[in-house]
């Protein structure tokens, strides 16, 4: 079996723009767009930017209230982030035993007496356990002779190949610095492809090869159901870490871009028209929109990623839809 590794390997602008870049910068550049092409469109006569422009009525009548109800988008937002982290003491105890009984699991597979809080250490800490254990299952192997069949000797090397590479895929997570970067090592569908492929050999040459050999077949299956744990537990950190961070950075968007909307309407008056060079008034009148649109390019930054996590991220093992397999976003 050949199960491609996925995540890093695909630094693309679509990757870069939907998954690994920064939010803030991916916002920026979407303002940045926004200022251009309203120049430009002024420029081309397409729109009216001047004097006797229709940008005041309809800041005044439409723009003011759309803002205002990212107010509203902020709240739902703190809402969903806070249903996630209350509860109950006896939820919150029953929560937090389910973690440390995790985590004594693979403690145990990995013959440590502790395990790293880091999300990205962890990951490694998998990683570097599943390496140990498929070196010592190619040992068993190569002591044993893989059984009656020389078929089976084959297949087993090729899984253990092929599971080697995977772990040292896995081990790229010790140079991340956030739980994104991660995410983005266990994306796709190999550990689900590995954990079949191990149930498969267990069933049809488990009667074949030694009992050291099944018994490290139950390890690296332990390892991957892990990985599989791991990966749905970092993807509910990383979602509600990206909606803290748009929760927070709307609210200040959000009150700049109220206040640049009302400014402008006091730009354009009556008599003697504007109260800045009629020149001028393109540039003024382009910053202030970029700038009333960066609430709106920062939403959709964050909801891209949120989507696109999500999106390669749905099954736990047992089934894998097609968008999973891909292996980019």
């Amino acid at each position: 079996m050949n199960a491609p590794a996925e995540g890093k390997r695909h630094p693309t602008i679509v990757h870069w723009y939907l998954l690994s870049g920064s939010r803030t910068v991916v916002a920026a550049v979407i303002v940045l767009g926004v200022f251009l092409l309203t120049l430009a469109l002024n420029k081309a006569t397409l729109i009216d930017l001047g004097p006797n422009s229709r940008l005041a009525p309809m800041l005044r009548s439409g723009v003011l209230a759309g803002l205002l109800t990212l107010v509203t988008v902020t709240l739902s937002i703190n809402q969903l982030i806070l249903s996630r982290v209350f509860g109950s003491p006896s939820e919150l105890t029953d929560t937090l035993e389910g973690n440390l009984a995790f985590r004594r699991n693979v403690e145990r597979l990995a013959g440590r007496a502790s395990s790293p809080n880091d999300p990205g250490a962890f990951l490694v800490l998998v990683a570097d356990t599943l390496q140990d254990r498929v070196t010592e299952l190619r040992r068993r192997v190569e002591e044993s002779g893989g059984g009656r069949d020389g078929d089976v000797r084959r297949e087993f090397d090729s899984y253990v190949d092929d599971l080697a590479s995977y772990a040292e895929h896995l081990q790229q997570a010790e140079e991340n610095r956030s739980t994104v970067d991660t995410l983005l090592v266990i994306f796709g569908s190999s550990y689900a492809a590995y954990i079949t492929e191990t149930m498969r050999l267990q069933r049809e040459y488990g009667d074949l090869v030694s009992e050291s050999i099944r018994d490290e077949l139950d390890a690296v299956l332990e390892l991957l159901k892990a990985v599989a744990t791991i990966r749905q537990f970092f993807k509910t950190i990383a979602i509600q870490q990206d909606l803290a961070r748009l929760s927070r950075r709307l609210i200040y968007l959000g009150l700049l871009a109220v206040l640049v909307a009302y400014y402008l309407t006091l730009v354009y008056r009556q008599v003697p028209s504007t109260t800045v060079p009629a020149q001028s008034l393109p540039l003024v009148a382009s910053v202030g929109t970029a700038i009333i649109f960066s609430p709106l390019a920062l939403l959709l930054s964050y909801l891209l990623r949120v989507g696109t996590v999500t999106l390669h991220t749905v099954s736990v093992g047992a089934f894998v839809p097609p968008e999973e397999r891909i292996g980019g976003p």
